[in-house]
């Protein structure tokens, strides 16, 4: 039988924090690629020559133990050399995957050998780096093998460690690797919670909850600002995230902070473990510390020397992805279950007002960016394909998460009494799940279910697809619903009136109606006069347009592909310090239109 390697990827969000630091100073973990093995030698030099106490190694258990059995479900870490602080994160994740799988073997596995060498120096613990931990499970004869990293995301060290685990993948009959923390909006939104949970004492109105991450210089470090959305939307908006190497930084942090009314600062990192970060760069007395600083600023400042991997939540996450994990090595999911209306979001209304269903004979044969509407927020789609061909359309969705393994073209009852060959598999693009779906007409709902990876059900979902969110040259000659053209209005060459409406923005901004609308040769081109002098271009269908005015209101000559259908738009504004795009709509009614000489 063929061995398969089957590995569970999560979205596109480049980045591997350190879960641990090493070592009494600061060093930054190679998966961030700034700091040179070379300085973290010397790092840990300096520590052994005034080396902390950082607890009892002998509490620890490295989990490096043979006699595996079939099964081996290996935890790998970057690991730290704090050894009460690596007891009571990393082993007590490494504890929670092995009361959850009392049938899989759990052993452990370090990817920084500089913390590895140091436990072994210091402490004579030897811990298994990820090489080691694989050899030791193939000289176990282990059949089937599941690695759950601790890393907070997906990252350099994260693919490297999928990289590692490939090349050894023929060793064993199947292989996979578990998702990291912070993989789905769900995992965003319970590591918030759990952080909030923990630290409620705290939440008095008086008092700021700083939370100290890593970063890192790769795009990826948006992910920081995201969590900062997590938060504002769960209305914690006195809590604060910040990085260490990157943006945001300390200063911004703390400019963030005494924009409040706030008495006290809460210092917590946001790693798996309290490590040299924690016990040095944010809670040390140096005058650069976090805690120097925020001092230095007047605040009277608590640190908390707590890993996320000691929230009992967090642990449960990690158990979660592991069992994805297993069930990809040990076979598909029971697909039966269905969720009901207690357990799903509250569906989202889905407008259909005005619309009329168009179907593939309507349209030309082409691919298309399609707008799409979802009856639910947590069935999110970030961008669509319409292909149109042979009398028949598809669209290729792409997901904001890796949250859904299949969808199915009906009902959740449906779905789950269908035959497994009939459900619709995720495809991996760029790190994001895509599905290709059947689509039975435009401007009416239809159902899609979907089977939740992490809660086990099928869920019903209906999706709306905008025909007005086409470009007019998708519509096939006659059709109504590309809007009425300057030929089937038989307008002949001459200037017209027509009232047109905006839609978007603010809703403050507005243009004057009627619109002179010019048509020569066939083609409408209308002045839009706004309601300020403050646009300096607009953009329509990807073509800069200038003013065609120096003085007064902003005016443009835009052209107009139809009418009675909206024409996206977009009009920079310099009413602020730094200009800004607007997206807008305008819409001219057909049904107005008179000789501008009338």
């Amino acid at each position: 039988m063929k061995k398969t390697l089957a590995t569970l990827l999560a979205p596109v969000l480049c980045l591997a924090l350190l879960p641990a630091c090493s070592g009494s100073t600061t060093t930054t973990s190679t998966d961030e690629g700034t700091t040179a093995q070379t300085e973290q030698a010397t790092g840990v030099e300096q520590a052994e020559e005034a080396e902390p106490d950082t607890g009892d190694a002998s509490l620890d258990d490295p989990r490096n133990a043979d006699d595996i059995g079939d099964d081996e479900l290996m935890v790998v870490s970057f690991g730290t050399s704090f050894n009460d602080s690596r007891r009571q994160t990393i082993g007590a994740i490494e504890q929670a995957l092995e009361d959850a799988f009392p049938d899989w073997g759990v052993r452990r596995g370090f990817t920084s050998q500089i913390v590895i060498d140091h436990i072994k120096s210091r402490d004579g613990e030897a811990i298994d780096n990820v090489e080691e931990a694989l050899a030791r499970a193939t000289k176990n004869d282990v059949k089937n093998l599941v690695v759950q990293p601790t890393h907070l995301m997906h990252g350099y060290e994260y693919n490297d460690l999928v990289d590692e685990v490939g090349k050894n993948a023929d060793a064993f009959q199947k292989v996979a690797v578990g998702e990291p923390l912070l993989t789905s909006d769900e995992d965003f939104e319970r590591v918030a919670q759990a952080v909030a949970d923990a630290t409620a004492s705290y939440d008095d109105g008086k008092t700021a909850i700083v939370l100290m991450g890593h970063g890192t210089e790769a795009e990826s470090n948006e992910v920081y600002a995201r969590m900062q959305k997590v938060f504002d939307g769960l209305g914690k908006t006195n809590y604060f995230v910040g990085t260490v190497e990157a943006t945001p930084s300390l200063d911004d942090v703390i400019a963030a902070v005494k924009k409040g009314d706030y008495q006290r600062v809460v210092l917590e990192p946001l790693m798996i473990v309290a490590g040299d970060h924690a016990n040095n760069d944010m809670a040390g007395d140096d005058d650069d510390s976090w805690k120097s600083k925020f001092e230095a600023e007047g605040y009277e400042v608590e640190c908390i020397l707590r890993g996320l991997g000691e929230l009992e939540p967090i642990q449960q996450l990690f158990v979660e992805h592991a069992q994805a994990a297993i069930d990809s090595v040990k076979g598909s999911p029971e697909k039966s279950k269905v969720a009901d209306t207690s357990q799903m979001a509250k569906p989202v209304e889905l407008n259909t007002e005005g619309l009329t269903r168009v179907t593939a004979d309507a349209l030309v044969d082409g691919t298309y960016d399609v707008d799409v509407e979802s009856s639910s927020s947590m069935f999110r789609i970030t961008a669509c394909k319409l292909t149109v061909a042979d009398g028949a359309m598809t669209a290729r969705m792409t997901m904001g998460g890796t949250g859904y393994l299949y969808v199915y073209p009906g009902a959740a009852e449906q779905a789950a009494a269908a035959d497994e060959a009939d459900y619709i598999s995720y495809e991996e693009v760029d790190g994001a799940h895509t599905f290709t779906i059947p689509v039975t007409a435009l401007d009416e709902p239809q159902p899609c279910a979907a089977y939740s990876k992490k809660k086990e059900q099928w869920y019903d979902r209906e999706l709306l697809f905008r025909s007005d969110s086409l470009p007019t040259e998708a519509f096939a000659e006659g059709a109504a619903s590309k809007g009425s053209t300057v030929e089937s209005l038989a307008l002949e060459n001459g200037t017209y009136n027509a009232d047109v409406t905006l839609e978007g923005g603010s809703g403050k901004a507005s243009v004057d109606s009627p619109a002179l609308i010019t048509i020569a040769d066939g083609a409408a081109t209308a002045r839009i006069v706004w309601s300020s002098p403050n646009y300096d271009y607009m953009l329509v269908d990807g073509e800069r347009l200038e003013p065609v005015n120096e003085d007064g209101n902003s005016a443009f000559d835009v052209p107009v592909s139809a009418f009675d259908t909206p024409l996206p738009v977009v009009a920079d504004t310099t009413a602020m310090s730094t200009p800004h795009e607007i997206e807008y709509t305008l819409t001219f009614d057909s049904s107005t239109i008179t000789p501008a000489d009338a």
